[in-house]
């Protein structure tokens, strides 16, 4: 029987980081926190941003070309903006195009979209700008 340290020594630091952040995930979440995680914060001229990141398939009509979120992250982000000032921002690396699409994700809400069946909002491939990379 070990009493566990060995097994510790042979994590590496992004393991031992990783363990830590699940192990913290579950005693918040057992104190009643919500928690919702972006992919990045990032401060630019004293402004804070959110990032939600992506890479996927474009999706294909019907309705219309495009790409999207799940509908919690959205939520999540969007209240985020509303009690913080943090403006989220979503970034799509397409797959097939190897093409960088992004917008303001408080925009994107202002513009037409649609719901699949996997609760993903599916917001049109018009309404994000191509980011030069």
């Amino acid at each position: 029987m070990t009493d566990g340290r060995h097994l510790v020594t042979k994590l590496t630091i992004e393991e031992l980081g990783k363990e830590g952040e699940d192990q913290a995930r579950l005693i918040l979440k057992d104190k009643g926190f919500n928690l919702t995680s972006p992919d990045w914060l990032a401060e630019k001229d004293g402004k804070w941003f959110q990032f939600e990141i992506k890479r996927k398939e474009r999706f294909e009509p019907p309705p219309f070309e495009g790409h999207g979120l799940n509908i919690n992250q959205i939520d999540r982000r969007i209240d985020l903006y509303k009690k913080t000032g943090m403006r989220p921002y979503l970034m799509i690396w397409e797959i097939k195009s190897d093409i960088w699409y992004g917008q303001w994700l408080d925009i994107l809400e202002s513009k037409e979209s649609f719901v699949t069946k996997n609760n993903i909002k599916i917001y049109k491939l018009s309404n994000f700008g191509v980011l030069k990379i």
